[in-house]
Parts: C-alpha cells; sequence; structure tokens
C-alpha cells in the first residue's frame, strides 16, 4: 500500500512508522556511515515533526518497504538549514515547492528499482493532489543521473560538492505536463502497483 502520512494520522500506523525509522537507521547510518542522530536503533533528525509528511511504501504485513519525507519550504528545511552552501543564489521557496529528503530504498536491486518506480510515481501524483510545481532536493549525483535518464527535468542549484564522502549537489526538480507520461515509459510500474489518489487529499494541504 502506498501511503502519505502525516500528524492527523500518524498515531494511526505506529507499527509502521517505527519500521521506517528502523530501516532509516539501517540505511543511512549502518550501511551509507552518515554521521545522524539515531536513538533505540531508529534515525530521527529535527525535521521529523509535525511539518513532516511521509509517502510510504508498505507490503501485505504493514511493514515499510520504501519511504520519502516532504518538507514544506517555506519553513526551516534541510537545504535552506543544513546545506545553504550548495545553492549559488537564492533557495527556492514556497507553497507550491517541497523539499524532498530521507528516500529509503530496498537494498536489494530488483526491489530497489521496484520501489523507487512507486514512489517516483507517488511523488508526481502528491504534486497534482497537492498543487505542488516543483520539488528540491539534496542529490548524490548517481541518482541525479537516474533522475535525469527518466526524462525528470531538473535544474541544478550549485556546485556538487562532497557529503558523506560522495559528490552531492541541491537540484530543483520541475513537474511539467509530461513528467508523468515520462515517467511511465521509463520507470514503469506493473498494472497492480499501488497509487496515490485523490481521495487523500486531505493530507495534501
Amino acid at each position: 500500500m502506498l501511503r502519505l502520512i502525516d500528524r492527523r494520522n500518524i498515531e494511526e500506523f505506529p507499527d509502521l512508522v517505527r519500521s521506517m525509522h528502523r530501516d532509516r537507521k539501517r540505511l543511512f547510518v549502518d550501511i551509507f556511515r552518515w554521521d545522524l542522530s539515531h536513538k533505540n536503533g531508529e534515525e530521527r533528525d529535527a525535521f521529523d515533526d509535525d511539518d513532516a509528511l511521509y509517502l510510504v511504501l508498505s507490503d501485505d504485513t504493514d511493514r515499510h518497504v520504501a519511504s520519502i519525507r516532504f518538507l514544506r519550504t517555506d519553513r526551516p528545511h534541510l537545504l535552506d538549514s543544513v546545506f545553504p552552501e550548495l545553492c549559488d543564489a537564492a533557495i527556492p521557496r514556497g507553497p507550491d515547492i517541497r523539499e524532498i529528503t530521507r528516500l529509503c530504498l530496498p537494498l536489494r536491486k530488483r526491489d530497489r528499482i521496484a520501489a523507487r518506480n512507486i514512489l517516483a510515481r507517488g511523488i508526481i501524483d502528491y504534486a497534482a493532489i497537492a498543487g505542488v510545481t516543483s520539488y528540491t532536493a539534496v542529490c548524490h549525483m548517481a541518482f541525479l543521473s537516474e533522475l535525469l535518464s527518466a526524462g525528470w527535468r531538473c535544474t541544478p542549484l550549485g556546485q556538487p560538492e562532497s557529503i558523506n564522502g560522495a559528490p552531492a549537489g541541491a537540484v530543483q526538480i520541475h513537474m511539467d505536463d509530461d513528467t508523468a507520461g515520462l515517467l511511465a515509459e521509463n520507470w514503469r510500474c506493473p498494472k497492480a502497483a499501488p497509487r496515490l489518489s485523490n481521495h487523500q487529499s486531505e493530507l495534501a494541504a
């Protein structure tokens, strides 16, 4: 299942949310060796607060498979609070711009690609539901190459720098009229793959 989770419904999914934070710790701290705070086997930071919105993919047992975090850019977020040096000019902000953070995917390549494609379609669906025109992100160059290969229109916001031992840079990802079509062609999802729908719009604001 693909869900939007925020302060309005997070108490409905305590096990799923804990599973997400455990997988984030396993991926970012144990495997990637990022210097992130963690406690009781879960990775959380200051932006996992009441303003955070999560796009979460779960399996049939309601366990976390993959997720991404959306942050508003008209409030403090990672790019303006932690990585402002990655932007050569003004940081894109506004009620129609979200920041994408904490992309957490499975380790097995086949599972990772399938989950990536489902989350990517969810990102586009959320943009349509919430009126989001673009996203910002601090993106490792390897993943930026994947985005560009899928046809996503990305604007670099500055020169890449080494972050956690790998080159990364800030980008703005534009939601264009043809973005969904390009994704369907290049990052295909199975017909039965879960997706967001307009009935979830109450969590889009």
